[in-house]
């Protein structure tokens, strides 16, 4: 008779499986809306999250198109019972429908657009991620940037429906879904959040983020206590329906009470804390995003600096070459320039390490701006484009490389320098002859320049020629001031663009002495501090040999061309009080202004020019200020033991050979080197390498803390029970590890004596330990402290079972889960209990 019993026992379990399996199929109306209605207020909220980045209505329509996708599509697996490759599919295809509509428009226009559109939206995936970041916010619908956004929200609003409509403990999973939708519009936001906001004294950075973050966490932990309380009202109905009476005692009540109490202080704990550490943090260092440091600024400083190799313009090969043409420039764009260095090292000026160069997705461009054309000549290559000084919308590229031109283009938007990066066959970078593109803008405006601060912005110990020079003019600290210093170092300078006269010079010697009888000089190339310095000692002994008071063709000493000139006045701009910055580009014109001409249509090496562009500390807009030296004066020759007539005149000029000096005392600087660092670039590179890493690994701590913490205590607890001095406790606390070991894995223990329990364990060693446990509770003597060790020992062999029986997964997930803490808080002990357990065995004995 017991095969006949067996096979209905096993009929009745598989009859019981699958009413499971079918109630489990069944989609509670309640849970269902519940559920649904938290995926789609979650996905609105990423959708606000991601707003700053886009700023675009087609958001709303991939958010709304993603909600409905992935709330339907999760509803109909649950009801038709599809398997997890069909709904997966089906997302595919939802995605493949919508991609090109939503999140690339722009390749509506042509079939074949379509389909590059179709390419464009499945590749988007994984690189569509590389293009935001290096696009300048708000991006808008430009090329594919929606791709990375589309796919998050579909994929993650699916993948949330699905677990969240789930029946069992996994539903819980959809939380972090949701919120990894909402960190996207954080990691790749904009650097710079806005102005901080103050509560009741606290500093709020990101007011805006931290609110809608708050208000995601907290529609997470709303969705999980109201689900938790419809399956608690679920499962009660059905019990009544079973057994027809179902108790809940005050003690439920009271677990209840102290769970939410629980999560409230968690809730607020976590709230001070992010308040608190954050202005702290503030402090230590500025906000990181994924856009905080791209690729562009990379190259440009691999990059010669362009002022450095100035002068190689100026050699007999490149004076007449064809850099670049320009069609289309009215009066109003008097300047193009290319290059804008902010930053000094003492040995060139160079682009700043702050610099932010992005990409420009588009947009309107100011109405006064003017489109001209820039077709590249054979005489120029390289990273830096000549711009007009207002650019603000992308240029358009036109010819073969057109694609690859357009997708390689930055443009820092601080300094107006745009630079493409676009690689070449071998190995180059920039653009190349015949490459051409139109771009919008406007001409330099003219700034009235405001007065100087109060202190320099120069360490004036490093230059103490330069120093000496400005207090020697006995000008004011005023802006007229700092103009009248700029106009005596032109005035008393002398233009000239090599050391030797020789076969490489004769391009720009024979170009001024078109214009004006032009005696050649010599000078150094560089412009580092000794270079900037001799100038300046140059300038400082003439007047002091002449005196201050002679005409101003006396005064002329200083020998240099724009390259010595640009840095010396840049330099003295920071002496006064003055921001500076060095731009290298040409001037447009019709004629022929100095020694530098203007370019009318086709800018040649002889255009190339330099200038400086000043600000007062704090202002907002730049002044121009040219600084190139006048060719047309040459400096005099004064001894020292020669007396200037009374009637100053005219001197002849002695017709001198050019004398090189001895190789110690040149300073001549290698117009082509690299700029030099003060680090080798693979120390630089691992230092950022380290130092994004390093952010990684402190996210990931603060990710996992709450599990460590879980298992530290959970390690914790496990160790002070099993060394309980009191055998009798050690033995007790055996029992309780086993039944937090089933809470925690998800079996429920049972009611009823520990013997009872044992046995629907099913495990003999579960019923062993049982005896043993109630033997050392009701024993007439105590147990041992061997008693205690087999405690342990059968509970050790118990929890490997589970662990086999379940799998390293749900192992690893009971090892994090909390349960048994909420488990020993709702289940409070009479004190008798706690003292049963701490008083030793005499107390028996006496009794």
């Amino acid at each position: 008779m017991s095969a006949p019993a067996g096979l209905d026992g096993a009929r009745e379990a598989a009859r019981r499986a699958r009413a499971r399996r079918s109630s489990s199929l069944r989609l509670d109306l309640p849970q269902t809306v519940l559920a649904c209605a938290y995926v789609l207020v979650a996905l609105g909220l990423a959708c606000a999250l991601a707003w700053p980045i886009y700023r675009t209505p087609l958001l709303i329509g991939v958010a709304a198109y993603a909600g409905v996708v992935g709330v339907g599509s999760a509803i109909a697996a649950r009801m038709l019972r599809w398997p997890l490759w069909l709904h997966l599919v089906a997302v595919a295809g939802a995605y493949l429908v919508g991609v090109v509509p939503l999140a690339v428009p722009a390749a509506l226009s042509s079939p074949t657009g379509v389909l590059r559109g179709l390419l464009d939206g499945v590749t988007g995936i994984v690189l569509g991620w590389k293009q935001l970041l290096t696009l300048d916010l708000p991006v808008g619908q430009y090329q594919a940037v929606l791709v990375p956004v589309y796919a998050l929200f579909l994929i993650g609003a699916a993948l949330a429906a699905g677990l969240a409509l789930s029946p069992g403990r996994r539903a819980a999973v959809a939380v972090p879904v949701t919120l990894v939708m909402g960190v996207f519009g954080i990691a790749f936001g904009p650097t710079d959040p806005g102005a901080p906001l103050l509560v009741a004294g606290i500093r709020i950075d990101a007011p805006r983020e931290v609110l809608l973050g708050l208000l995601l966490v907290a529609v997470s932990l709303l969705w999980l206590s109201l689900r938790s309380r419809l399956r608690r009202r679920a499962a009660l109905a059905a019990a009544r329906g079973t057994v027809g009476v179902v108790r809940q005692g005050s003690a439920s009540t009271a677990a209840a009470v102290r769970r939410r109490l629980l999560g409230a202080a968690l809730i607020v704990v976590a709230l001070v804390a992010g308040f608190t550490a954050g202005p702290a943090l503030a402090g230590v260092s500025t906000r990181e995003t994924l856009r905080t440091a791209t690729e562009p600024l990379l190259v440009v400083q691999q990059q010669t600096t362009p002022l450095g190799r100035y002068r190689a313009s100026f050699e007999k090969d490149a004076y007449d070459r064809v850099m670049f043409t320009v069609s289309g420039a009215d009066a109003s764009i008097d300047r193009l320039r290319m290059a804008t260095l902010d930053d000094w090292d003492g040995e060139h000026f160079l682009v700043s390490g702050d610099a932010r160069f992005s990409r420009l997705p588009g947009g309107s461009p100011a109405a006064s701006a003017r489109a001209l054309t820039v077709t590249i000549g054979e005489g120029y290559s390289g990273i830096w484009l000549p711009m007009p000084s207002d650019a603000r919308t992308a240029p358009s590229f036109s010819g073969s490389r057109a694609a690859a031109l357009a997708d390689a283009f930055y443009l820092d938007k601080q300094t107006g320098a745009g630079i493409d990066v676009a690689p070449e066959p071998d190995g180059a970078r920039g653009v190349r002859a015949g490459d051409r593109y139109q771009v919008q803008g406007t001409g330099t405006p003219r700034v009235a320049l405001a007065d100087p601060g109060s202190s320099s912005l120069l360490d004036l110990t490093q230059h103490p020629q330069l120093a000496a020079w400005v207090k020697a003019q006995q000008q004011p600290r005023t802006a007229a001031g700092f103009e009248e210093l700029v106009k005596r170092l032109r005035d008393r300078g002398y233009l000239s663009h090599s050391l030797a006269e020789d076969d490489q010079a004769s391009a720009w010697i024979s170009a001024l002495r078109r214009q004006s009888a032009y005696p050649f000089e010599s000078s150094f190339a560089g412009h580092s501090t000794a270079r900037v310095e001799e100038l300046f000692s140059q300038l400082l002994e003439q007047q002091d040999r002449v005196g201050s008071a002679s005409s101003a063709d006396m005064l002329v000493a200083g020998v240099g061309d724009d390259e010595q000139f640009a840095a010396a006045g840049a330099l003295l701009a920071r002496a006064v009080g003055y921001e500076s910055r060095v731009v290298v580009g040409v001037r447009m014109g019709a004629g022929e202004t100095g020694g530098i001409p203007d370019c009318s249509g086709e800018c040649t090496g002889a255009n190339l020019a330099a200038w400086i562009e000043v600000r007062a500390p704090g202002a907002a807009d730049w002044t121009t200020v040219d600084v190139e030296p006048q060719f047309t004066k040459a400096p005099t020759l004064i001894s020292l033991d020669h007396e200037l007539p009374k009637n100053p005149t005219v001197p002849e000029q002695p017709q001198v050979g050019t004398v090189l000096p001895p190789a110690a005392q040149h300073d001549d600087r290698d117009a082509t080197r690299a700029v030099v660092t003060e680090q080798p670039e693979w120390v630089v590179v691992l230092l950022r390498v380290l130092t994004i890493v390093g952010l990684a690994v402190v996210t990931l701590l603060l990710l996992t803390l709450p599990f460590l913490v879980v298992l530290v205590a959970k390690r914790t607890r496990r160790r002070r029970r099993r060394r309980a001095p009191v055998p009798e406790v050690a033995v007790v606390g055996a029992w309780a590890e086993l039944m937090d070991a089933r809470t925690d894995i998800g079996e429920a223990a049972s009611t009823g004596t520990r013997r009872d329990a044992a046995a629907a364990m099913d495990s003999a060693t579960a019923v062993e330990l049982a005896a043993l446990v109630d033997i050392a509770v009701f024993a007439e003597h105590p147990p041992t402290r061997d008693a205690a060790d087999r405690a342990w020992e059968l509970v050790d062999t118990e929890r490997a079972r589970l662990r086999a029986e379940h799998g390293p997964v749900r192992s690893l997930l009971a090892a994090l889960n909390p349960a048994s803490f909420v488990r020993a808080l709702g289940r409070p002990r009479p004190v008798s209990s706690w003292l049963a357990f701490a008083t030793p065995r005499s107390r028996k004995a006496g009794a």
